[in-house]
C-alpha cells in the first residue's frame, strides 16, 4: 500500500515531467487503462547511457538536415519538421524495437510534414538522389513518378545492427 506521499509522487513524475500524454479522448476504458498502465509505471520510461546517446545522434541528425534545408533552400516549400524533430528518432527506434520483435516489413504513408527528412533519416534515401529533386532542370521522367518531390517514396532493405535482421 502506497501512502498518499508516494502516490502523489508518482502521479508527479508520471504527468509532470517533460512528456505529455493526451488519451482521456479514447472512449473505449479499457484502452485507456492499458496506456495508464505503461505510462504510470514507475521508471517505465528509462534509458540506460547508450540509448541516451542513439537518441541524441538521431535527433542532431534530424535537426542538422531541417536546419541544412532551410538555409539552403530558403525559398523553396520544404515541409519541414519544426517543432516536430522527434519524430526521426522515435520512428527509428519504432521500427528497431519492431524488428526486435519479428517484424519483417513496415511500409509508411504520411503527410507533406517532415516526408524529406523522415525519406533521408530513416528510409535512407540518398542525399544525392534526395537534393537532386530540388533541380529545377530536373524531368519528372529523370526521378520515378510523382506530381511533385514530396511525393517520390523508396524501398528500402535495411539492417538492425541490434538484431542484424
Amino acid at each position: 500500500v502506497l501512502t498518499l506521499r508516494e502516490i502523489i509522487k508518482r502521479l508527479e513524475n508520471a504527468y509532470c515531467g517533460h512528456i505529455g500524454l493526451d488519451y482521456m479522448f479514447i472512449p473505449e476504458k479499457s484502452k485507456c487503462d492499458w496506456i495508464r498502465k505503461r505510462f504510470e509505471t514507475p521508471g517505465i520510461i528509462s534509458l540506460d547511457v547508450e540509448d541516451k546517446k542513439t537518441l541524441l545522434r538521431r535527433l542532431i541528425r534530424s535537426q542538422g538536415f531541417e536546419a541544412f534545408l532551410a538555409k539552403k533552400w530558403s525559398s523553396e516549400k520544404r515541409f519541414g519538421l519544426e517543432g516536430c524533430e522527434v519524430l526521426i528518432p522515435a520512428m527509428k527506434t519504432i521500427i528497431d524495437k519492431s524488428s526486435e520483435f519479428g517484424v519483417e516489413s513496415i511500409i509508411m504513408g504520411m503527410p507533406h510534414r517532415g516526408r524529406l527528412n523522415v525519406l533521408a533519416n530513416v528510409c535512407r534515401k540518398s542525399l544525392e538522389q534526395l537534393f537532386t529533386q530540388f533541380d529545377s532542370t530536373l524531368e519528372a521522367s529523370d526521378e520515378g513518378s510523382g506530381d511533385v518531390k514530396y511525393h517520390l517514396g523508396m524501398s528500402h532493405e535495411r539492417l538492425n545492427r541490434a538484431t542484424n535482421k
